[in-house]
């Protein structure tokens, strides 16, 4: 993996620099938000650990840029703060994942692989899709008939992974933990109203809508092709 590492903690930094140097990984790493939003920006990394509290510019601050800039690299978040609220607002503005500090190595890069692996699979696999369709992964675009729909990072997350498992019933836990990565409820309807969005980007006037919910059960997806 090509990892960058944000982290003002420079011992922390450097453990973990370390541990992925290791590992055979190529890591970089950066103690301020500025310079770590500059390397964001500049290289092509596979994977992002970026702490939140930083000088500068907040790991917040910066996933919402490089979102802005349709970089998609996947984020995992270092935090102190435990609190749920502060998790969800990350999740929501773009970042993929989080630890919360004190956190052991190895959970650490068992997540940086998988996340590794998810934006592989994103980027190398070709689902069918509906008729008049396109998609355009560097930008987080949905092109149907051409006529291009930007989509938000959780939006596109969703969306292949629905395209990946069309006709299946898909339950509000198991896309929590396969697309958010969160393995508890978390007391909000992030599910449904990311469906909602979807619905509305993507289904066409008076025609079925692709995202069916079937009460009870979960959410399926058809191309009605």
């Amino acid at each position: 993996m090509k990892v960058l590492i944000v982290e003002d903690d420079t011992e922390l930094g450097r453990q973990v620099l370390d541990e992925l140097s290791n590992a055979g990984h190529e890591a970089q790493l950066e103690i301020t938000g500025t310079s770590g939003l500059e390397a964001a920006l500049r290289g092509n990394w596979e994977v992002a650990v970026l702490d939140v509290t930083l000088p500068e510019l907040s790991g917040f601050e910066i996933v919402k840029a490089m979102r802005e800039e349709k970089i998609d690299t996947p984020v995992i978040f270092l935090t102190a703060k435990s609190d749920v609220s502060d998790r969800i607002r990350g999740l929501s503005l773009g970042g993929d994942d989080y630890l919360t500090k004190p956190f052991s190595m190895d959970e650490l890069m068992a997540r940086l692989l998988a996340l590794s692996r998810r934006y592989s699979q994103v980027h190398d696999s070709g689902p069918a899709l509906p008729r008049g369709w396109r998609l355009e992964p560097l930008l987080r675009e949905v092109v149907i008939d051409g006529e291009a729909v930007a989509l938000q990072p959780r939006e596109w997350s969703l969306l292949r992974f629905f395209l990946d498992h069309e006709n299946e019933v898909l339950t509000n836990s198991f896309l929590l933990d396969r697309v958010w990565d969160i393995q508890f409820d978390p007391g909000t309807n992030v599910v449904n109203s990311t469906l909602c969005r979807l619905r509305k980007k993507l289904d066409q006037p008076g025609a079925p809508s692709h995202f069916e919910t079937l009460r009870g059960r979960g959410h399926v997806f058809r191309r009605h092709d």
